[in-house]
């Protein structure tokens, strides 16, 4: 069971931007959710923003190129544990009647899930409790490289390798080997990529090492790529989306 645990005095702030919540000890990462006074509730990974309530262009930018589908039956959201992307989608489809017969969102960390349902409902709403929607706890990877015919795949997890001893190149590789294996011909992969300034300050990597990689590792199986850079508020900044058709 995760353990709960009060927030350190020091990192509660109530001031002039957040305070805190909450924050889990899961098995697998720590969680934090934060009230910030411009862009709402927010979800933390590891001490890593993930998103805000005030972020749903962030949602859109991962939905709006299966519009270019026409109808989609079959979608995986892999990640997106917040349920913002699978708002998005399952609003689309209701509204321009894509004929969306089931969304599948998988998560490896029930406790995301879980606290976005309590915080973030700004950002998904009652989508985990629709119809069209299935949530899987497990393990994307495994659940992914077994998949077959499907019409989308809507990739909200790391760029970065999950194995160690792995590089980016490797891991992408291997990951959108297993992608294209899950869509049918035609059909499209939909992912976020990185953030628009030539470096991360963070890590040091350069934007433009993190896209090289992203597009080898698809262009095997790909084409009709479209880059998208979209303002994410409570990044600060606009963010790298990318989506491709399935060979």
């Amino acid at each position: 069971m995760p353990k709960a645990f009060a927030p350190k005095e020091e990192t509660v702030k109530t001031g002039k931007e957040y305070r805190v919540l909450e924050q889990l000890q899961t098995s697998y990462q720590t969680l934090e959710i934060r009230k910030h006074q411009r862009f709402g509730h927010q979800l933390l990974i590891d001490n890593d923003l993930q998103i805000s309530e005030s972020d749903r262009s962030y949602n859109v930018a991962m939905v709006s190129p299966l519009i270019m589908l026409g109808h989609f039956r079959r979608v995986a959201i892999l990640g997106g544990g917040d349920g913002g992307v699978l708002k998005e989608l399952l609003e689309i489809d209701y509204e321009q009647r894509r004929g969306l017969e089931k969304a599948v969102m998988m998560d490896i960390d029930r406790e995301v899930i879980r606290l976005s349902q309590k915080y973030l409902s700004g950002l998904c709403g009652d989508a985990f409790e629709h119809p069209k929607a299935e949530v899987i706890v497990g393990d994307v990877f495994e659940y992914i490289e077994h998949q077959r015919d499907l019409d989308a795949v809507i990739y909200d997890l790391t760029i970065d390798p999950v194995r160690e001893g792995q590089s980016r190149s490797e891991f992408l590789q291997d990951l959108m080997n297993k992608v294209a294996g899950s869509l049918k011909p035609g059909a499209m992969i939909s992912m976020q990529c990185c953030g628009t300034q030539p470096f991360d300050e963070e890590t040091g990597v350069a934007r433009e090492e993190i896209m090289h990689d992203i597009n080898t590792a698809l262009k095997n199986d790909f084409v009709d790529f479209i880059e998208q850079r979209v303002f994410i508020p409570s990044f600060g900044e606009a963010w790298t989306f990318l989506a491709a058709r399935r060979k």
